[in-house]
């Protein structure tokens, strides 16, 4: 019986140890499963498009244009603005333009103020230029009457075409050709009337 005490005593003191080794390795086992488990794959945003003419965009641009009419070739228009073009939908914008006019006319020239509002669409949008057409109407303030006949504030038609083409990663070019018509629509006593054929260009910008 006493013999037996002490191999009773090894056996506890050998099961005590390996109880505690158990123990020990539990937390690395777990280590070593949490770092097996794949992680989620990181979510990178996309950026955001800046293709010319998408649906949305905004722009701005400086322009200038030469009229010469189509009847008396002697009346001129030099023409100097800003506009602001709103893409309602891809390659088709809203124009608004605000322009200043030095008119030479027949019995006297004068200068005015011209608002307008257009359509421009982009029929054939390739990355580096493309084709539009264009068509609109606005409000034109002069300081005497145009013609000199005519009235002081008239209506201003206009429809053309034209190209854009990249000048750097966000700017372009345009060039265009319209025909521009001057008339108060029988809002006054006179309504001569004036039409002439305008070339102008101009540079445009994102927002």
């Amino acid at each position: 019986m006493l013999f037996s005490l002490p191999i009773l005593a090894l056996s506890f003191a050998a099961t005590t140890q390996v109880e505690l080794q158990q123990v020990q390795l539990e937390p690395t086992l777990l280590s070593a499963i949490t770092l097996s488990q794949p992680s989620e794959p990181e979510k990178i945003e996309e950026p955001i498009s800046t293709q010319w003419g998408q649906e949305g965009s905004w722009r701005w641009g400086i322009h200038g244009g030469y009229a010469e009419g189509m009847t008396h070739h002697d009346n001129e228009i030099i023409l100097l603005g800003v506009e602001f073009d709103y893409f309602i939908a891809d390659q088709l914008s809203l124009d608004i333009g605000l322009n200043l006019l030095d008119i030479t006319q027949t019995g006297g020239n004068t200068d005015g103020f011209n608002a307008t509002l257009q359509l421009r669409w982009h029929a054939i949008a390739e990355k580096e230029w493309s084709f539009f057409i264009e068509g609109g109407a606005g409000l034109l303030f002069t300081e005497d009457n145009v013609p000199s006949d005519g009235s002081d504030f008239n209506f201003t038609p206009q429809v053309g075409l034209g190209f854009t083409f990249d000048a750097s990663d966000s700017a372009r070019w345009l060039i265009g050709l319209r025909w521009h018509h001057i008339s108060n629509a029988n809002t006054y006593r006179s309504n001569p009337g004036r039409d002439s054929l305008m070339l102008w260009a101009g540079m445009t910008f994102p927002f």
